[in-house]
């Protein structure tokens, strides 16, 4: 058995899978697992399969005791973070609120509420879905900051926190094919509605098994993604068919989704043990091993890709643009209708930003 394959193992574990650990492992290999789950952000995931059988799981499978005890330290202080961060979610959208927009948590504290464990699941920074469109969000977000942030076409920067990074959406996510992407805006604009998340709001549950989709679609074209972005959509697809499911088929096919979707249904159910009735799409093997290799070499949002080694945001524009050249030509045999809009798209948006004084 492989490295990889151990990891998967207790990945499945961590997730309430039948198809778990096969054998007692040594103390090196959980060393080996350990520094894995640090790579991928799935540290408190993990220890849900550790804490099994009244924390006794882990030691009957070989994990020495100052791991396990190195590893709920780590959990401890995700925990904390989350503490902090649904402490300022609940903050920041009752006084968007009470100033007259509408708002909703987009990813990380909104997704962490369908873990069995929330405060395990490690998060980052805070997105949020701002509505009044970008002109009227962006004179809001400088007049309440005094700062002057770049503005993109789906984001822009709001510090309000001086521990946490906040971006405000004027739109949760988009396309490159301008033509695709007239048809998502057109889908969440119809879709839009809000659930309760941890005293405040997010998107409903059907909103995010397309949009959290798209989320690591968009980093397969960026830096990168990793298993806990994969692991949130689990989640979410867990939740879809606890309300009942539905199809998705015709939704993905206009939005030249399906065979990504594919591919990342093929990682689910043969890596992740999902059951095949939660399935958006049919699973194809080729489009999913190759987006394992993705993921495998990226790690958490790519920031153990070796290939993105000296490309940083703050790099020569150049550098960047090659870099992303190479990238979008390594996707086009899987994805070419996005794919060959990335170079035009970039293109003018750097010229739309440059004329809006976005830059």
């Amino acid at each position: 058995m492989t490295d990889k394959e151990l990891f998967f193992e207790l990945l499945r574990a961590s997730l309430g899978r039948p198809k778990a650990f096969t054998r007692k492992t040594s103390g090196a290999e959980w060393e080996d697992l350990y520094s894995e789950a640090r790579r991928q952000s799935v540290i408190g995931v993990c220890l849900q399969a550790i804490q099994k059988d009244d924390g006794k799981w882990g030691e009957e499978n070989g994990l020495p005791i100052d791991l396990k005890l190195k590893w709920i330290g780590k959990a401890e202080k995700i925990a904390d973070e989350n503490k902090k961060l649904n402490q300022q979610c609940r903050q920041l959208t009752e006084k968007l609120t009470r100033s007259g927009y509408w708002n909703c948590i987009l990813k990380g504290q909104g997704i962490a509420m369908l873990y069995p464990h929330p405060e395990w699941r490690q998060s980052g920074d805070i997105d949020i879905w701002v509505g009044g469109g970008r002109k009227r969000v962006v004179e809001m977000t400088r007049k309440v900051t005094n700062r002057k942030e770049e503005v993109t076409y789906h984001h822009t920067d709001f510090r309000v926190f001086d521990d946490t990074s906040v971006e405000v959406h004027f739109t949760p996510t988009w396309m490159f094919n301008p033509f695709t992407n007239r048809r998502l805006q057109r889908w969440m604009e119809e879709h839009k509605g809000i659930r309760e998340g941890n005293g405040f709001p997010c998107p409903t549950i059907q909103f995010d098994v397309l949009f959290i989709l798209i989320h690591i679609y968009r980093h397969i074209f960026d830096e990168g993604v990793g298993l806990r972005q994969i692991i949130d959509y689990y989640y979410v697809l867990k939740a879809y068919n606890e309300l009942g499911g539905g199809d998705f088929s015709n939704t993905l096919k206009s939005l030249n989704l399906s065979k990504f979707a594919q591919g990342l249904m093929w990682i689910l159910t043969e890596k992740l043990d999902m059951p095949v009735e939660w399935m958006i799409a049919k699973a194809d093997r080729r489009v999913g091993e190759w987006l394992l290799r993705e993921v495998e070499e990226a790690g958490n949002f790519g920031h153990f890709d070796k290939r993105n080694e000296g490309i940083y945001h703050n790099s020569p524009r150049l550098k960047r643009l090659w870099w992303r050249i190479k990238r979008s030509s390594e996707r086009i045999t899987y994805f070419p209708e996005e794919a060959l809009w990335e170079m035009p798209w970039r293109t003018w948006h750097y010229l739309w930003r440059m004329k809006n004084g976005y830059l």
